[in-house]
Protein backbone atom coordinates (compact mmCIF):
# COMPACT_ATOMS: atom_id res chain seq x y z
CA UNK A 1 0.00 0.00 0.00
CA UNK A 2 1.17 3.50 -0.83
CA UNK A 3 -0.45 6.91 -0.27
CA UNK A 4 -0.13 9.47 -3.07
CA UNK A 5 -0.71 13.11 -2.05
CA UNK A 6 -0.39 16.23 -4.20
CA UNK A 7 -0.17 18.99 -1.57
CA UNK A 8 -1.18 22.51 -2.66
CA UNK A 9 -2.08 21.26 -6.15
CA UNK A 10 -5.72 21.33 -7.15
CA UNK A 11 -7.24 18.38 -8.96
CA UNK A 12 -8.96 20.98 -11.13
CA UNK A 13 -6.13 23.36 -11.93
CA UNK A 14 -3.64 23.23 -14.78
CA UNK A 15 -0.53 22.80 -12.63
CA UNK A 16 1.33 19.48 -12.94
CA UNK A 17 0.29 16.78 -10.45
CA UNK A 18 3.48 14.76 -9.91
CA UNK A 19 1.97 12.31 -7.42
CA UNK A 20 -1.04 11.66 -9.71
CA UNK A 21 1.39 10.87 -12.55
CA UNK A 22 3.49 8.66 -10.23
CA UNK A 23 0.36 6.74 -9.21
CA UNK A 24 -0.56 6.03 -12.83
CA UNK A 25 2.99 4.88 -13.55
CA UNK A 26 2.78 2.51 -10.56
CA UNK A 27 -0.43 1.02 -11.96
CA UNK A 28 1.20 0.56 -15.37
CA UNK A 29 4.17 -1.21 -13.78
CA UNK A 30 1.84 -3.63 -12.00
CA UNK A 31 2.70 -2.55 -8.44
CA UNK A 32 -0.96 -2.17 -7.37
CA UNK A 33 -4.32 -3.58 -8.42
CA UNK A 34 -6.65 -1.23 -6.55
CA UNK A 35 -7.24 2.46 -5.80
CA UNK A 36 -8.97 4.03 -2.81
CA UNK A 37 -9.83 7.74 -2.82
CA UNK A 38 -11.85 9.94 -0.44
CA UNK A 39 -14.04 11.25 -3.28
CA UNK A 40 -13.87 11.49 -7.05
CA UNK A 41 -13.23 15.25 -6.85
CA UNK A 42 -10.04 14.51 -4.88
CA UNK A 43 -8.95 12.16 -7.65
CA UNK A 44 -9.87 14.14 -10.78
CA UNK A 45 -11.86 17.18 -11.80
CA UNK A 46 -10.74 17.57 -15.39
CA UNK A 47 -11.70 15.49 -18.40
CA UNK A 48 -8.03 15.03 -19.51
CA UNK A 49 -7.12 13.55 -16.08
CA UNK A 50 -10.17 11.30 -16.21
CA UNK A 51 -9.29 10.13 -19.75
CA UNK A 52 -5.79 9.20 -18.64
CA UNK A 53 -7.15 7.45 -15.53
CA UNK A 54 -9.65 5.47 -17.63
CA UNK A 55 -6.94 4.42 -20.08
CA UNK A 56 -4.55 3.18 -17.37
CA UNK A 57 -7.10 1.56 -15.07
CA UNK A 58 -8.94 -0.21 -17.90
CA UNK A 59 -5.70 -1.56 -19.37
CA UNK A 60 -4.42 -2.82 -16.01
CA UNK A 61 -7.75 -3.99 -14.48
CA UNK A 62 -7.53 -1.53 -11.59
CA UNK A 63 -10.53 -1.46 -9.22
CA UNK A 64 -11.50 1.94 -7.87
CA UNK A 65 -13.33 2.61 -4.60
CA UNK A 66 -14.18 5.91 -2.93
CA UNK A 67 -15.19 6.63 0.66
CA UNK A 68 -17.96 9.04 -0.30
CA UNK A 69 -18.94 8.10 -3.87
CA UNK A 70 -18.75 4.30 -3.74
CA UNK A 71 -17.36 2.12 -6.48
CA UNK A 72 -16.32 3.48 -9.90
CA UNK A 73 -16.27 0.97 -12.71
CA UNK A 74 -14.29 2.43 -15.59
CA UNK A 75 -14.44 -0.80 -17.56
CA UNK A 76 -18.04 -0.19 -18.70
CA UNK A 77 -19.61 2.61 -20.74
CA UNK A 78 -22.10 3.29 -17.91
CA UNK A 79 -19.29 3.61 -15.36
CA UNK A 80 -17.31 5.92 -17.60
CA UNK A 81 -20.44 8.03 -18.20
CA UNK A 82 -20.96 8.36 -14.44
CA UNK A 83 -17.31 9.30 -13.94
CA UNK A 84 -17.53 11.92 -16.68
CA UNK A 85 -20.68 13.36 -15.11
CA UNK A 86 -18.92 13.56 -11.72
CA UNK A 87 -16.00 15.38 -13.37
CA UNK A 88 -18.32 17.81 -15.16
CA UNK A 89 -20.27 18.54 -11.99
CA UNK A 90 -17.06 19.10 -10.02
CA UNK A 91 -15.75 21.44 -12.72
CA UNK A 92 -19.05 23.34 -12.74
CA UNK A 93 -18.91 23.82 -8.96
CA UNK A 94 -15.33 25.08 -9.09
CA UNK A 95 -16.09 27.50 -11.94
CA UNK A 96 -19.19 28.80 -10.17
CA UNK A 97 -17.17 29.35 -7.02
CA UNK A 98 -14.51 31.19 -9.00
CA UNK A 99 -17.18 33.38 -10.63
CA UNK A 100 -18.66 34.27 -7.24
CA UNK A 101 -15.21 35.17 -5.86
CA UNK A 102 -14.41 37.26 -8.96
CA UNK A 103 -17.77 39.02 -8.78
CA UNK A 104 -17.27 39.79 -5.09
CA UNK A 105 -13.82 41.22 -5.75
CA UNK A 106 -15.14 43.33 -8.63
CA UNK A 107 -17.83 44.75 -6.35
CA UNK A 108 -15.22 45.44 -3.67
CA UNK A 109 -13.15 47.26 -6.28
CA UNK A 110 -16.12 49.38 -7.35
CA UNK A 111 -16.79 50.19 -3.71
CA UNK A 112 -13.14 51.18 -3.23
CA UNK A 113 -12.49 48.46 -0.67
CA UNK A 114 -9.38 46.37 -0.05
CA UNK A 115 -9.77 43.07 -1.91
CA UNK A 116 -7.60 41.00 0.36
CA UNK A 117 -4.28 39.33 -0.24
CA UNK A 118 -0.83 40.00 1.25
CA UNK A 119 -0.23 43.24 3.15
CA UNK A 120 0.66 45.96 0.64
CA UNK A 121 3.87 47.88 1.30
CA UNK A 122 3.12 51.28 2.83
CA UNK A 123 0.01 50.06 4.63
CA UNK A 124 -0.78 48.14 7.78
CA UNK A 125 -2.46 44.72 7.86
CA UNK A 126 -5.86 44.98 6.22
CA UNK A 127 -4.65 47.54 3.70
CA UNK A 128 -6.83 50.38 5.00
CA UNK A 129 -4.39 52.33 7.20
CA UNK A 130 -1.00 53.79 6.37
CA UNK A 131 2.16 52.41 7.90
CA UNK A 132 3.90 55.64 8.99
CA UNK A 133 7.47 54.50 8.27
CA UNK A 134 6.82 52.77 4.95
CA UNK A 135 4.45 55.44 3.62
CA UNK A 136 7.01 58.16 4.40
CA UNK A 137 9.66 56.11 2.60
CA UNK A 138 7.38 55.75 -0.45
CA UNK A 139 6.60 59.46 -0.52
CA UNK A 140 10.27 60.37 -0.27
CA UNK A 141 11.21 57.80 -2.92
CA UNK A 142 8.72 59.27 -5.40
CA UNK A 143 10.05 62.79 -4.82
CA UNK A 144 13.65 61.67 -5.21
CA UNK A 145 12.88 59.68 -8.36
CA UNK A 146 11.20 62.67 -9.99
CA UNK A 147 14.31 64.72 -9.19
CA UNK A 148 16.50 62.26 -11.07
CA UNK A 149 17.71 59.89 -8.35
CA UNK A 150 18.02 56.35 -9.71
CA UNK A 151 15.93 53.45 -8.42
CA UNK A 152 19.14 51.63 -7.55
CA UNK A 153 20.25 54.49 -5.30
CA UNK A 154 16.85 54.60 -3.57
CA UNK A 155 16.89 50.83 -3.06
CA UNK A 156 20.31 51.15 -1.47
CA UNK A 157 19.04 53.91 0.83
CA UNK A 158 16.15 51.72 1.97
CA UNK A 159 18.45 48.81 2.72
CA UNK A 160 20.83 51.02 4.68
CA UNK A 161 17.88 52.47 6.63
CA UNK A 162 16.62 49.00 7.53
CA UNK A 163 13.40 49.27 5.55
CA UNK A 164 12.19 45.78 4.68
CA UNK A 165 9.68 44.57 2.11
CA UNK A 166 6.10 43.85 3.13
CA UNK A 167 7.16 40.21 3.61
CA UNK A 168 10.15 41.11 5.75
CA UNK A 169 12.95 40.74 3.21
CA UNK A 170 15.94 43.03 3.78
CA UNK A 171 17.07 43.02 0.13
CA UNK A 172 15.49 45.53 -2.27
CA UNK A 173 15.93 44.99 -6.00
CA UNK A 174 15.26 47.67 -8.60
CA UNK A 175 12.40 45.53 -9.95
CA UNK A 176 10.76 45.18 -6.52
CA UNK A 177 11.06 48.91 -5.84
CA UNK A 178 9.64 49.78 -9.25
CA UNK A 179 6.59 47.57 -8.68
CA UNK A 180 5.93 49.12 -5.27
CA UNK A 181 6.35 52.68 -6.54
CA UNK A 182 3.91 52.52 -9.49
CA UNK A 183 0.96 50.95 -7.64
CA UNK A 184 -2.27 52.88 -8.09
CA UNK A 185 -3.14 52.27 -4.43
CA UNK A 186 -0.33 54.67 -3.47
CA UNK A 187 -2.48 57.47 -4.90
CA UNK A 188 -5.64 56.18 -3.22
CA UNK A 189 -6.95 54.66 -6.45
CA UNK A 190 -8.38 51.29 -7.48
CA UNK A 191 -6.83 49.62 -10.52
CA UNK A 192 -8.29 46.57 -12.22
CA UNK A 193 -7.05 44.81 -15.35
CA UNK A 194 -4.57 47.64 -15.96
CA UNK A 195 -7.23 50.36 -15.77
CA UNK A 196 -7.92 52.82 -12.93
CA UNK A 197 -11.62 52.54 -12.15
CA UNK A 198 -12.07 54.97 -9.27
CA UNK A 199 -11.06 56.23 -5.84
CA UNK A 200 -10.38 53.87 -2.95
CA UNK A 201 -11.46 54.08 0.68
CA UNK A 202 -7.91 53.82 2.02
CA UNK A 203 -5.75 56.97 2.39
CA UNK A 204 -3.26 57.93 -0.32
CA UNK A 205 0.50 58.02 0.18
CA UNK A 206 0.90 60.71 -2.49
CA UNK A 207 -1.40 62.39 -5.02
CA UNK A 208 -2.47 61.06 -8.41
CA UNK A 209 -0.32 63.59 -10.24
CA UNK A 210 2.80 62.17 -8.63
CA UNK A 211 1.71 58.64 -9.61
CA UNK A 212 1.20 59.62 -13.25
CA UNK A 213 4.57 61.41 -13.38
CA UNK A 214 6.40 58.43 -11.89
CA UNK A 215 4.69 56.01 -14.27
CA UNK A 216 5.46 58.20 -17.28
CA UNK A 217 9.19 58.18 -16.50
CA UNK A 218 9.33 54.46 -15.74
CA UNK A 219 7.38 53.60 -18.89
CA UNK A 220 9.84 55.46 -21.11
CA UNK A 221 11.55 52.72 -23.20
CA UNK A 222 14.66 54.85 -23.71
CA UNK A 223 15.27 55.30 -19.99
CA UNK A 224 17.96 53.24 -18.25
CA UNK A 225 16.22 51.48 -15.37
CA UNK A 226 19.44 50.86 -13.52
CA UNK A 227 22.98 52.10 -13.36
CA UNK A 228 26.21 50.54 -12.25
CA UNK A 229 27.62 53.85 -11.06
CA UNK A 230 26.12 56.31 -8.61
CA UNK A 231 28.28 59.38 -7.94
CA UNK A 232 28.98 59.85 -4.20
CA UNK A 233 30.62 63.27 -4.55
CA UNK A 234 29.10 65.93 -6.78
CA UNK A 235 32.38 66.95 -8.42
CA UNK A 236 33.81 63.48 -9.01
CA UNK A 237 34.36 63.15 -12.74
CA UNK A 238 32.93 66.66 -13.24
CA UNK A 239 35.65 68.98 -11.97
CA UNK A 240 38.77 69.00 -14.16
CA UNK A 241 42.48 69.29 -13.45
CA UNK A 242 43.90 72.63 -14.64
CA UNK A 243 47.22 71.01 -15.58
CA UNK A 244 46.24 68.03 -17.75
CA UNK A 245 42.46 68.39 -18.15
CA UNK A 246 41.71 64.98 -16.65
CA UNK A 247 38.72 64.58 -14.30
CA UNK A 248 39.25 64.85 -10.57
CA UNK A 249 38.35 62.25 -7.97
CA UNK A 250 37.93 62.39 -4.21
CA UNK A 251 40.68 61.05 -1.99
CA UNK A 252 41.03 60.90 1.78
CA UNK A 253 43.95 63.08 2.80
CA UNK A 254 45.82 63.70 6.03
CA UNK A 255 47.33 67.05 6.91
CA UNK A 256 49.87 67.77 9.57
CA UNK A 257 47.51 66.43 12.22
CA UNK A 258 45.77 63.08 12.48
CA UNK A 259 42.29 64.17 11.33
CA UNK A 260 41.64 63.01 7.75
CA UNK A 261 39.71 65.12 5.24
CA UNK A 262 38.30 64.72 1.74
CA UNK A 263 39.98 66.40 -1.17
CA UNK A 264 39.52 66.55 -4.95
CA UNK A 265 42.69 65.48 -6.75
CA UNK A 266 43.64 64.87 -10.36
CA UNK A 267 42.78 61.27 -11.20
CA UNK A 268 45.72 60.87 -13.60
CA UNK A 269 48.62 62.27 -11.58
CA UNK A 270 48.96 64.24 -8.33
CA UNK A 271 49.16 67.53 -10.21
CA UNK A 272 47.00 69.45 -7.78
CA UNK A 273 44.29 69.07 -5.17
CA UNK A 274 41.64 71.11 -3.40
CA UNK A 275 39.71 70.44 -0.25
CA UNK A 276 36.28 69.10 -1.10
CA UNK A 277 33.98 70.98 1.28
CA UNK A 278 34.84 74.61 0.44
CA UNK A 279 34.96 73.85 -3.30
CA UNK A 280 31.57 72.15 -3.30
CA UNK A 281 30.07 74.98 -1.21
CA UNK A 282 31.30 77.57 -3.71
CA UNK A 283 29.96 75.67 -6.72
CA UNK A 284 26.62 75.23 -4.91
CA UNK A 285 26.35 79.00 -4.47
CA UNK A 286 27.15 79.61 -8.14
CA UNK A 287 24.52 77.09 -9.34
CA UNK A 288 21.76 78.36 -7.06
CA UNK A 289 22.51 81.96 -8.01
CA UNK A 290 22.28 81.11 -11.73
CA UNK A 291 19.05 79.16 -11.40
CA UNK A 292 17.49 81.91 -9.28
CA UNK A 293 17.57 84.33 -12.19
CA UNK A 294 14.36 85.11 -14.06
CA UNK A 295 15.70 83.67 -17.31
CA UNK A 296 16.47 80.23 -15.79
CA UNK A 297 13.69 78.53 -17.77
CA UNK A 298 15.42 79.54 -21.01
CA UNK A 299 18.19 77.05 -20.23
CA UNK A 300 15.80 74.16 -20.82
CA UNK A 301 13.91 75.85 -23.61
CA UNK A 302 17.12 76.35 -25.58
CA UNK A 303 18.03 72.70 -25.13
CA UNK A 304 14.81 70.94 -26.11
CA UNK A 305 12.23 73.59 -26.93
CA UNK A 306 10.25 72.86 -23.75
CA UNK A 307 9.28 75.56 -21.28
CA UNK A 308 8.55 73.66 -18.03
CA UNK A 309 7.32 76.77 -16.24
CA UNK A 310 4.69 77.39 -18.93
CA UNK A 311 3.68 73.70 -18.85
CA UNK A 312 3.34 73.78 -15.06
CA UNK A 313 1.28 76.99 -15.21
CA UNK A 314 -1.06 75.44 -17.78
CA UNK A 315 -1.34 72.31 -15.66
CA UNK A 316 -2.19 74.31 -12.53
CA UNK A 317 -4.95 76.02 -14.51
CA UNK A 318 -6.46 72.70 -15.56
CA UNK A 319 -6.35 71.43 -11.99
CA UNK A 320 -8.16 74.57 -10.83
CA UNK A 321 -10.85 73.97 -13.47
CA UNK A 322 -11.30 70.40 -12.22
CA UNK A 323 -11.86 71.67 -8.68
CA UNK A 324 -14.29 74.30 -9.97
CA UNK A 325 -16.24 71.63 -11.86
CA UNK A 326 -16.48 69.50 -8.70
CA UNK A 327 -17.84 72.51 -6.79
CA UNK A 328 -20.45 73.09 -9.50
CA UNK A 329 -21.54 69.45 -9.17
CA UNK A 330 -21.79 69.81 -5.39
CA UNK A 331 -23.97 72.91 -5.78
CA UNK A 332 -26.19 71.17 -8.35
CA UNK A 333 -25.20 73.41 -11.26
CA UNK A 334 -24.04 70.39 -13.29
CA UNK A 335 -25.25 66.79 -13.21
CA UNK A 336 -23.27 63.59 -12.88
CA UNK A 337 -22.89 63.00 -16.63
CA UNK A 338 -21.59 66.53 -17.16
CA UNK A 339 -19.16 66.10 -14.27
CA UNK A 340 -17.89 62.79 -15.65
CA UNK A 341 -17.46 64.10 -19.20
CA UNK A 342 -15.85 67.36 -18.11
CA UNK A 343 -13.50 65.67 -15.65
CA UNK A 344 -12.42 63.08 -18.23
CA UNK A 345 -11.61 65.79 -20.77
CA UNK A 346 -9.62 67.86 -18.26
CA UNK A 347 -7.78 64.80 -16.93
CA UNK A 348 -6.77 63.80 -20.45
CA UNK A 349 -5.21 67.24 -20.91
CA UNK A 350 -3.48 66.99 -17.51
CA UNK A 351 -2.10 63.55 -18.43
CA UNK A 352 -0.72 64.96 -21.69
CA UNK A 353 1.05 67.75 -19.78
CA UNK A 354 2.36 65.23 -17.26
CA UNK A 355 3.96 63.29 -20.10
CA UNK A 356 5.66 66.46 -21.37
CA UNK A 357 6.87 67.37 -17.89
CA UNK A 358 8.09 63.81 -17.34
CA UNK A 359 9.97 64.00 -20.64
CA UNK A 360 11.57 67.25 -19.49
CA UNK A 361 12.61 65.60 -16.22
CA UNK A 362 14.09 62.68 -18.13
CA UNK A 363 16.07 64.92 -20.46
CA UNK A 364 17.40 67.23 -17.76
CA UNK A 365 17.67 67.12 -13.95
CA UNK A 366 17.35 70.92 -14.06
CA UNK A 367 13.57 70.78 -14.52
CA UNK A 368 12.61 70.34 -10.87
CA UNK A 369 15.09 73.02 -9.82
CA UNK A 370 13.68 75.54 -12.27
CA UNK A 371 10.13 74.73 -11.12
CA UNK A 372 11.12 75.06 -7.44
CA UNK A 373 10.75 78.86 -7.34
CA UNK A 374 11.45 80.24 -3.87
CA UNK A 375 12.20 76.73 -2.64
CA UNK A 376 15.21 76.34 -4.94
CA UNK A 377 17.80 76.24 -2.15
CA UNK A 378 15.85 73.63 -0.22
CA UNK A 379 15.42 71.48 -3.31
CA UNK A 380 19.12 71.77 -4.17
CA UNK A 381 20.17 70.81 -0.65
CA UNK A 382 17.90 67.77 -0.84
CA UNK A 383 19.36 66.42 -4.06
CA UNK A 384 21.77 63.52 -4.04
CA UNK A 385 25.40 64.14 -4.95
CA UNK A 386 24.83 62.24 -8.18
CA UNK A 387 21.99 64.50 -9.33
CA UNK A 388 23.86 67.66 -8.27
CA UNK A 389 26.79 66.46 -10.36
CA UNK A 390 24.52 65.99 -13.38
CA UNK A 391 23.18 69.52 -13.00
CA UNK A 392 26.67 71.01 -12.66
CA UNK A 393 27.87 69.06 -15.69
CA UNK A 394 24.93 70.28 -17.76
CA UNK A 395 25.38 73.92 -16.79
CA UNK A 396 29.12 74.47 -16.80
CA UNK A 397 32.69 73.24 -17.00
CA UNK A 398 34.65 73.55 -13.75
CA UNK A 399 38.45 73.55 -13.88
CA UNK A 400 40.71 73.77 -10.81
CA UNK A 401 43.84 75.76 -11.58
CA UNK A 402 47.27 75.23 -10.00
CA UNK A 403 48.19 77.21 -6.91
CA UNK A 404 49.78 80.53 -7.82
CA UNK A 405 52.61 82.33 -6.09
CA UNK A 406 50.26 83.97 -3.62
CA UNK A 407 49.57 82.80 -0.07
CA UNK A 408 47.36 79.74 0.37
CA UNK A 409 44.05 80.29 2.20
CA UNK A 410 44.29 79.43 5.88
CA UNK A 411 42.72 76.23 7.18
CA UNK A 412 42.54 74.62 3.75
CA UNK A 413 39.99 77.11 2.45
CA UNK A 414 39.35 78.03 -1.17
CA UNK A 415 40.95 80.64 -3.36
CA UNK A 416 38.09 81.28 -5.79
CA UNK A 417 40.60 82.58 -8.33
CA UNK A 418 41.70 78.97 -8.76
CA UNK A 419 38.20 77.95 -9.89
CA UNK A 420 37.65 78.53 -13.59
CA UNK A 421 33.99 78.29 -14.60
CA UNK A 422 32.95 78.19 -18.25
CA UNK A 423 29.20 78.19 -18.90
CA UNK A 424 28.01 75.76 -21.56
CA UNK A 425 26.15 77.13 -24.57
CA UNK A 426 23.97 80.10 -23.62
CA UNK A 427 23.74 79.19 -19.93
CA UNK A 428 25.74 82.17 -18.69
Amino acid sequence: MHVYVDNDVSAYGSKPRPQFVAMLEAFESGQFQGLLSWHTDRLYRSIPDLSRLVEVCDANKIEIRTVKAGQIDLSTSTGRLSATMFASIARYEVERSAERIKSAKQQQALDGKFRGGPRPFGYQDGGMELDPVESDALRDAAEQFLRGVSLMAIARQWEESGITTARGRTKWTVTALRKVLVRARNAGLIEQDGRIIGPAQWPAVFDADTLHAVRAIIADPTRRVSTSYERKHQGAGIYRCGVCGEPMKVFTMRGGGSVPYKSYRCAAKPHLSQRKEPLDDFIDQVVVARLSREDAALILERGNGVDPVALQTERDGLQARKKELAMLFTSGAVDGLQLKAGSADLQAKVDALDEKLAAARRSSPLTDLILAGDGLQVVWDGLSADVRGKVIGELMSVTILPVGSGQRPKGGGLDVERVKIEWKGDNA
